[in-house]
Parts: C-alpha cells; structure tokens; sequence
C-alpha cells in the first residue's frame, strides 16, 4: 500500500489523508494518481480506517506521553533537590585552631634518612586545610567563595570534599580517589564522587578536575612531597606515610 510521505515532518500517512497526521500539512496526493490501482479488501479498508479514527487509541497514546512527561519532570526534580543538599561533613570548628605542622614533617621526611611513618588522622588534616587554606584565598576560585575542604579516610579510599557559597548559599562537591606512589610518582585513581548528595559515575569524575584545579594548585607543595614517599596509606579515618 502507498503511503503519502509529509513534505515537511516525512511522516508515512495514510492514503486517505488530505492532511498531516502529526504536523497538519497538506499531503502531496499526486503519487496515488500514477499509482497502479489496486484491490484492497473491505474488511482490511474497514479496520484501516476504524484504527485511524479509534479515540481510545489516540487517548491510550496521549496519556503515555503525559505520564512520561511528568516522570521526567519528577526525575529532574529529585536530582536537583539531591544535588542542593548538604552531605555528611563534620561542623565548622567556632575558633581557629592550631593545626600540626605537616608541611614540615612532609620536608622533613623526603630530606630525612630513616624518618618515622607519618600518621594523621583525617580531623588533624582537615584542621591543617582550613588553617593553610585560609591564608591562600586568592589563589583559589573567584567565581565561588572558598568556604571549606574536608577529607574522610576510609580503607584503600580518601573522600575529598569542597564547599564553596554564592550569595549566601552552599554548594558542595565530593570526589573520591586512591592514591598509590611508585617510583617518584603520585598516581590518583578517581571512585566516584557527588555534588551534593547526588552520586556521580566515577567515568563522569574524571572530567571533573576543573571542580578541583583551584585547590590542587594551593596543595601543590604537599603533593610534591608526598610523591617522594615509598608508600601511602588509606585507613578509617587515618592516612600512614612512610618515607624511603
């Protein structure tokens, strides 16, 4: 059977059709007229017809389209309210405090034969952030205002998180990495991460850097340091360094 093809949207009407099933132009009806003619039993003509004018099935086809819309709506919704909650962070310290000194123990260790491990549990390295940060925000990201970076050691995992605000409102981005030294070189394998509490796939993380390049480049020294270490160590809630 021929079908008449729409000059504007190519959908296959029905030979019946003056106009456009789905965007009302009128048909081109010249190719029935060069088309043999042929046969076409009544029953088949008749449910032909029957199904092109059926309600239910155009009402069966609007409300699929309905309801798909509002899941979508409903998916985008949850996303956006997941991605503007705050995740799990330790509160903000009310007073400044004293942080160890790991830059120095970090020099110390790289310049220093036979050195101790280095043990930090992850509250002594985020006292160590928010103090050194703090003095460096400049160099960190001008279209948001640097709040905060907080770690959480687990096993084999560092969990790395970022505040920043706008006006008053917060918002949060998460990575996840392991982290192994061989051989004078730092290698950083990214898990996974979050912004908010929304999961990102670790294949999406790894074009995520521009998220973190600021606050790379003000802990650049410390990862200088680290890649001259034998090894580093992910534990809960502690990191082990251990010189060469």
């Amino acid at each position: 059977m021929i079908k008449l093809v729409c000059p504007e949207c190519r959908r296959e009407n029905e030979p019946e059709r003056i106009y456009c099933h789905d965007c009302g132009a009128r048909l081109d009806r010249s190719a029935l007229a060069k088309a043999p003619q042929t046969e076409e039993d009544p029953n088949a003509t008749h449910k032909r017809v029957k199904a092109m004018f059926d309600p239910g099935r155009a009402l069966m086809k609007k409300r699929f389209f309905d309801y798909s819309k509002l899941i979508l709506a409903a998916v985008a919704v949850a996303a956006i309210v997941q991605m503007i909650r705050s995740p799990d962070l330790p509160e903000k310290p009310k007073a400044p405090m004293l942080p160890v000194q790991i830059s120095l123990d970090l020099e110390n260790a790289t310049t220093t034969p036979g050195s101790p491990q280095l043990r930090y549990s992850d509250e002594q390295i985020n006292q160590y952030l928010g103090y050194s940060l703090k003095s460096k925000q400049t160099a960190l990201s001008s279209y948001l205002n640097f709040e905060r970076a907080v770690v959480a050691f687990e096993q084999d995992l560092c969990r790395l998180t970022v505040e920043r605000s706008m006006s008053g409102f917060s918002v949060y981005t998460s990575t996840a990495f392991s982290m192994a030294v061989q051989d004078g070189t730092l290698t950083v394998k990214n898990r996974g991460g979050a912004i908010g509490r929304m999961p990102v796939h670790p294949l999406l993380m790894q074009y995520s850097g521009l998220l973190f390049s600021d606050l790379a480049v003000v802990v650049e020294r410390e990862r200088k340091s680290v890649a001259k270490l034998a090894s580093v160590e992910f534990q809960p809630k502690l990191v082990v360094l251990t010189p060469r």
